[in-house]
């Protein structure tokens, strides 16, 4: 195991510096502030990156396939899921895996295939626009390192209550646990989707996009599944036949293909969920 793999293994996420040029940093940056024109100051869009082909250069980088690959010691194909940020950053702790809670649901069962699965966070704003990225380490499978009793107080600490209630001025169990990653213009974090982790309040406009990357298996097929099938309320749409070409030339494309219209343990947003997130839109 090199030591890219046991970071990922121990925290659940690696940064990889300076990913990016200069040239494409402001290429993207126009892009977003051109998306931007018309809507709130604060905005995401689920499946941006392929929605928009400004963005399909990222999806072959090199630099970062190559780290990928390095954490997943295996072939690659992208997976869609994938968003477009510009002042916007999520409102609490959660996991972006299909299944959220530790232990409940197939993405918690490696005993027929491994969990090969990771979100690469793209951060193109200043550093001194103060944002950072929360990660709670090991939390992409806990009962690697945690005892059960904090395993419990972690799932606790991140569900929708816990977040009304450091809204209020508790305090955050998490928030003391957790890795605070600042960045700079073309870094990035690659991370599992079962990892706990959430963004910092930051000044000015935050920028950033997501993609995802896997190895094809049971759990890459159902995430597959929930992102482009199963949450329609998130506007997921079929590839488009140029992009689809571009990843079938670079060996990157899955088959787009529903298998499943039921994963057992998949979250779904509750309404008192959707009531809270609304305050951060």
């Amino acid at each position: 195991m090199n030591s890219i793999q046991r970071k990922f293994k121990e925290d659940g996420y690696v940064v990889v510096r300076d990913v990016f040029s200069r040239e494409e940093i402001a290429g993207y940056l126009a892009a977003l502030d051109q998306l931007s024109v018309g809507r709130k100051a604060k905005w995401t869009q689920p499946d941006g990156v392929c929605q928009h082909a400004q963005f399909w250069t990222a999806i072959f980088n090199q630099k970062i396939l190559a780290n990928v690959r390095g954490v997943l010691d295996s072939e690659i194909k992208f997976l869609q899921h994938n968003d477009l940020h510009v002042g916007f950053s999520s409102f609490g702790w959660h996991r972006d895996s299909v299944c959220r809670t530790f232990g409940h649901g197939p993405d918690w069962d490696e005993s027929e295939a491994p969990y090969k699965l990771v979100r690469v966070g793209v951060y193109l704003q200043e550093k001194k626009a103060g944002f950072r990225l929360g990660m709670i380490p090991g939390t992409q499978r806990p009962d690697y390192h945690l005892s059960e009793e904090e395993i419990r107080k972690i799932e606790q600490g991140a569900n929708t209550l816990s977040k009304v209630k450091s809204m209020l001025g508790a305090k955050d169990y998490l928030s003391e646990k957790a890795h605070w990653i600042a960045t700079a213009p073309g870094d990035c974090i690659i991370f599992c989707p079962r990892t706990y982790h959430t963004g910092s309040e930051f000044k000015r406009t935050k920028y950033s996009f997501f993609l995802a990357y896997g190895v094809e298996n049971r759990h890459f097929r159902n995430h597959y599944n929930y992102y482009r099938h199963l949450r329609h309320d998130l506007g997921y749409s079929s590839l488009h036949p140029v992009l689809r070409q571009q990843l079938e030339s670079a060996n990157l494309y899955s088959d787009e293909t529903l298998n499943s219209q039921k994963i057992e343990g998949a979250w779904l947003p509750s309404k008192a969920f959707q009531l809270v997130a609304k305050q951060f839109k």
